[in-house]
């Protein structure tokens, strides 16, 4: 194997690199593929996971719809994630390294802030879903009926949060050893109460009714198929961040990188999305409510007060797996290649940034919370689509799988410098593939309002990873920066 491959030595020239920034050698890579697969399971089994059940549910989209839904969105992401994440693995390089070759020296900190400011989003939506478990199980411990938990629970949210956010913050300044730890034992714990939850909701003898489903070219089945697609788009661009981590031999690649994500991301999130589609179904039959956050539905559904408090602490547990693992190393990121803050720094900063972005100042109820995520998720792959096809186009058809590592880590003419720093390529490969997604909604009349802001159609991130993909192709050879 050539010399730099998986995790071979650079030395940093013209500049003094940031030490998290550094290829990661093979001796200190600590993630079997055991540890990788329980990685992006616990990282995929989270809260909100479980809300993709019921907002298919919401869309009228029938059990079988959800599931298609669920596999093709989430194959589609993990097949970005795990060529990505080849690029960590055999250069031991984090995301903002990665990004050198199709973005320059100095413009990677456009792609770098972008993708962190969508793991900024998912941090605050899973603390506050962290923060919501940990006050339920607060307020049934001091005596409050189940029934008042539910709604006052989202008054006191704010206290468990500073915790929360507290105890994210310790784990991310232990670095990849912390996070390994944390996944190893976070969502498989919530997963497996579910299934014991409804197969106890489904024992119980009531009728059910099940939604007849949309066409599959109605705008609702667009939306769900954008969510779930969304949903793990994120990690597909800085996968390297946890891929550099896994161990060099051929078995580890196979097993961790590949089978982790296809068993780990697609399987589960089939299987979560049905659990949150029958759970639904089932506390609308029983209650005559359709709970949707699975804190609501421990809270009123579960037979007894163990069963409670284990469910409301899996719930937190889930999260708070889910953001160490794929929302604040992103976070992290920016804090330490763009403003070059030290780990403990960044780790700080990125809790006071999720803090602030939880929605407590905007969620009063469990159905604003589902709305609030349906919203987020479902148009953030505008930018994100590109960055991936500039990517992919970058390692695998200009630079036929192969990095210099020691241009990598080279500041000026010598390294990926391009024009003063910036790959104009790569920046305008993802102006113009943002552009071409607007336009084309535009011309098929599918622009969408969301607040303030206009999105383009839910399906811009497959546009966006072939428009990004093409244009890079064509203007990397049009500014000569294939070297």
């Amino acid at each position: 194997m050539a010399q730099g491959e998986t995790g071979g030595g650079a030395t940093p020239s013209g500049y003094e690199e940031h030490p998290e920034l550094l290829p990661l050698p093979a001796e200190k890579r600590v993630y079997s593929s055991y540890t990788f697969w329980w990685m992006m399971f616990s990282m995929n089994t989270n809260i909100p996971m479980f809300f993709l059940g019921p907002i298919a549910y919401s869309l009228g989209l029938s059990v079988g719809q959800a599931a298609l839904g669920a596999f093709l969105g989430n194959l589609a992401a993990t097949f970005v994630l795990i060529l990505n994440g080849y690029v960590g693995w055999k250069y031991g390089i984090p995301y903002p390294v990665q990004l050198r070759p199709a973005f320059g020296f100095r413009g990677i900190h456009i792609p770098v802030v972008l993708r962190g400011i969508v793991g900024a989003g998912w941090y605050g939506v899973e603390a506050y879903g962290g923060s919501l478990a940990i006050t339920m199980i607060a307020l049934y411990a001091l005596g409050m009926p189940r029934e008042e938990v539910v709604v006052e629970a989202y008054k006191y949210i704010v206290i468990a949060l500073i915790f929360y956010v507290a105890m994210a913050t310790y784990v991310m300044a232990r670095g990849l050893r912390g996070i390994g730890k944390v996944a190893t034992y976070g969502g498989p714990l919530l997963l497996l109460y579910f299934l014991w939850l409804l197969a106890f909701l489904a024992g119980q003898e009531v009728e059910v009714k099940l939604p007849q489903g949309v066409p599959y070219t109605s705008g609702e089945f667009a939306t769900y198929l954008a969510v779930q697609t969304n949903w793990w788009a994120t990690v597909a661009l800085n996968i390297s961040d946890l891929s550099r981590g896994l161990r060099t031999d051929k078995k580890t690649l196979y097993l961790g990188l590949v089978g982790g994500p296809l068993i780990g991301i697609v399987l589960a999130q089939v299987l979560g999305t049905l659990l949150g589609y029958y759970l639904v179904l089932y506390t609308e039959a029983i209650y005559g409510t359709g709970y949707v956050t699975p804190q609501d539905i421990i809270m009123v559904a579960a037979p007894g007060a163990v069963a409670i408090i284990l469910g409301e602490l899996f719930a937190f547990i889930a999260p708070f797996s889910t953001d160490v693992t794929a929302n604040i190393p992103p976070l992290i990121d920016i804090l330490t290649a763009t403003l070059k803050l030290s780990l403990l720094g960044a780790a700080i900063g990125a809790g006071l940034i999720g803090f602030f972005l939880a929605p407590w100042w905007a969620v009063e109820k469990g159905p604003d919370y589902v709305g609030y995520v349906t919203a987020f998720s479902a148009n953030y792959g505008v930018i994100l689509g590109p960055i991936a096809g500039i990517m992919l186009a970058d390692f695998y058809i200009i630079r036929r799988r192969r990095y210099d590592l020691n241009k990598l880590y080279t500041h000026g003419t010598q390294g990926y410098w391009y024009s003063n720093g910036i790959s104009l390529s790569g920046l305008f490969s993802l102006i113009l593939a943002i552009i071409a997604s607007y336009l084309y909604s535009w011309a098929r009349g599918q622009l969408q309002e969301v607040g303030p802001l206009v999105f383009p159609h839910q399906l811009s991130w497959y546009i966006g990873v072939i428009a990004g993909f093409i244009f890079y192709i064509i203007l990397v050879h049009l500014f000569k920066e294939t070297e």
